[in-house]
């Protein structure tokens, strides 16, 4: 399971479960939010045969991302001897800080390097 796009908080987003390797194809597959049966924003892709015979499936769930939420998608098949679930948690990526500040040290070396220097010049002038 994984999200189509970068993940940012409360800009929807895609959910994919992809289910691979399976036959014959009839599954069913179903979603949860925070433990809670989800069957609304919910799209499936037909089956798609492999070379070897099994099947690809992709089943999506469009989202709004918030801080914490936990989705399952959960994928059940006649020859599972029990339905298979993967979880997914909302992580929301941060921007670094780190780059802006390294960039901010330089900037602030840089000009103490051009005061020093016009301060010497000006000094070895008189």
């Amino acid at each position: 399971m994984y999200s189509k796009d970068d993940v940012l908080p409360d800009v929807e987003n895609t959910l994919i479960c992809l289910v691979t390797g399976f036959f014959p194809p009839p599954i069913t597959v179903s979603w949860t939010k925070n433990n809670i049966n989800v069957t609304d924003n919910i799209k499936v892709s037909q089956y798609r045969p492999n070379s070897d015979g099994t099947y690809n499936f992709f089943a999506y769930l469009t989202f709004v991302p918030e801080e914490g939420d936990i989705y399952t998608c959960t994928v059940n098949h006649k020859s599972l001897q029990e339905p298979q679930t993967k979880t997914w948690d909302v992580e929301v990526s941060v921007p670094s800080v780190g780059p802006a500040v390294f960039c901010g040290v330089g900037l602030i070396l840089g000009l103490m390097g051009v005061a020093t220097g016009t301060f010497f010049l000006v000094k070895g002038n008189n």
